[in-house]
């Protein structure tokens, strides 16, 4: 009969979290050692615990970073928003043009985001009125994300909460196993052991 797990120590290896294409195995790996290093865990069960943050920081970080991307992705239509407001709509094909290559090269060229700049503080504005506008058109999403964010906090707690019940509980286990033992053997009758004098 082959036995279901050959080796004899658990691999925790199958308890790591999933990564993304896009996404460091070295990276997540340092995150699981420096967590390692603070939580010290005992055993497997504590092992378990840090598995579980570490997948649960992970994944934390990851919908964050997808929120900015985003809000980044909705830029370019919202810098095309912003200036057809604020500057009206381009009337000829040669404006057009013009007003595409400025919104293009805002993301590319220091003279273009100088220029729009320009454009928009005669209406009393900055970049900020972009950012409002690709922010706002993405309000959905980015509530949804957000949404997301806060259920990985909340279970990154509940793993922290639970290893320190775990560790609490353990400690009580311990305590009571030593007081039994102490009351069933007789050791604390047993007199203090004299210093030589």
């Amino acid at each position: 009969m082959v036995p279901r797990y050959p080796s004899k120590q658990f691999n925790l290896s199958i308890l790591q979290g999933s990564l993304l294409i896009t996404e460091s195995t070295e990276a997540y790996a340092c995150l699981e050692q420096e967590l390692a290093r603070e939580i010290q865990p005992k055993n497997i069960v504590e092992k378990i615990f840090l598995a579980d943050v570490a997948a649960c920081f992970w994944e934390m970080m990851r919908l964050r970073r997808c929120r900015d991307h985003v809000i980044n992705f909705a830029f370019g239509p919202a810098i095309s928003e912003v200036l057809d407001r604020v500057l009206g709509l381009p009337e000829t094909a040669v404006e057009c043009e013009a007003r595409a290559a400025l919104e293009r090269e805002w993301f590319t060229k220091r003279e273009a985001r100088r220029e729009v700049a320009k454009r928009l503080a005669a209406f009393q504005l900055d970049e900020g009125a972009i950012e409002a506008a690709a922010i706002s058109s993405q309000a959905d999403q980015l509530e949804r994300l957000d949404r997301m964010i806060s259920a990985q906090q909340a279970r990154l707690h509940r793993a922290f909460d639970a290893l320190a019940d775990y560790r609490e509980a353990f400690a009580v286990r311990v305590r009571t196993a030593v007081e039994r033992a102490t009351d069933q053997s007789g050791l604390a009758q047993l007199p203090a052991r004299q210093k030589a004098g």
